[in-house]
């Protein structure tokens, strides 16, 4: 039943490009710099 069910999910994934284009073009770089700068800030960087 699993295998059935698969071929249908991977015929609908042309939506995910819609969704992983902004998330790697906004939210990564946004949670990147800011931990990169929240790190760089600190006192006690090592």
């Amino acid at each position: 039943m699993a295998t059935a069910f698969l071929p249908s999910i991977l015929a609908d994934t042309s939506f995910l490009s819609s969704i992983l284009v902004p998330v790697v073009g906004w939210v990564v770089p946004i949670v990147t710099f800011a931990f990169l700068f929240l790190y760089i800030e600190r006192e006690d960087v090592a």
